[in-house]
Parts: C-alpha cells; sequence; structure tokens
C-alpha cells in the first residue's frame, strides 16, 4: 500500500481543520452552559427574591385588614359619639329653652306690674308686694 504524501497532508490538514472547528465548537458550548448556569444561578436570585417580595406582600396586607378592621370600630365609635353629642346638645337646647321661658315668665309679670306703679301711684304697695313675691 502505498501512501502518497500529498493526500496525507491534505488529509492532515482537513483533520487540523475539523479538529479546530470541533475545539471552538467545543468552547462555545462550554461559554452556553456557563451561560445557562449563570442564567439559572439568576432565576434561583430571582424566585427567592419574589417569595421574599410575596411574603412582604402578605405582612403588608395583613397589617391594612387589621387597620382596616380597626378604622371600622373607631368609625362606629365615633357614630356613637356623634349620636351622643347631638343626643345631648338636642337635651342642651331644651333646657335652654325652658330656662329662658323661666326666667321670661316671672320678668314679664314684673314688667307688667312696674309699668302699673308707674301709672296707678295710689295702688304701688300692692303692686310691689307681687313684685317681689314674683322675684322670689
Amino acid at each position: 500500500m502505498e501512501i502518497k504524501t500529498g493526500e496525507l497532508l491534505t488529509k492532515t490538514e482537513d483533520l487540523i481543520e475539523a479538529n479546530e472547528s470541533l475545539r471552538l465548537s467545543n468552547i462555545k458550548v462550554k461559554e452556553n452552559i456557563e451561560e445557562m448556569k449563570n442564567t439559572r444561578k439568576d432565576l434561583t436570585e430571582t424566585e427567592k427574591e419574589l417569595i421574599i417580595a410575596n411574603t412582604d406582600l402578605a405582612e403588608a396586607n395583613h397589617k391594612l385588614s387589621t387597620m382596616n378592621h380597626e378604622m371600622i370600630k373607631i368609625t362606629s365609635e365615633l357614630a356613637t359619639a356623634n349620636e351622643e353629642i347631638r343626643q345631648q346638645a338636642l337635651r342642651q337646647k331644651e333646657f335652654m329653652d325652658i330656662a329662658a321661658h323661666e326666667l321670661r315668665t316671672p320678668t314679664q309679670s314684673i314688667l307688667g306690674y312696674s309699668e302699673m306703679i308707674l301709672s296707678e301711684p295710689a295702688n304701688n304697695a300692692k303692686y310691689i308686694k307681687v313684685i317681689a313675691r314674683n322675684a322670689n
């Protein structure tokens, strides 16, 4: 078997080329694997961050729910207090109306008898006794 040197050199060069192509492909595959590992690590870190964020949101939601219940309770208490204040204001107005009426009643009588004293000086003693009685 006779091996031709030219053919052998050509085949060797082809093999060297194929080997270099395989080496470059191997480098690219390694780079892709490393990139996939980094992406996977990034995804794992992102997943952890999302779990933490979800937990924080759940806690915030619970706090807001608690605050909402407290606000409902306080609103109810304020409505009750407001109604009590309104009732107290009505009682106070009623008291003031009665007090004003009671104060005006004897005053009107005193004013009437005072006018009679001025118009009829002869009966002054009688009118003065009525004024004194109404003043007490």
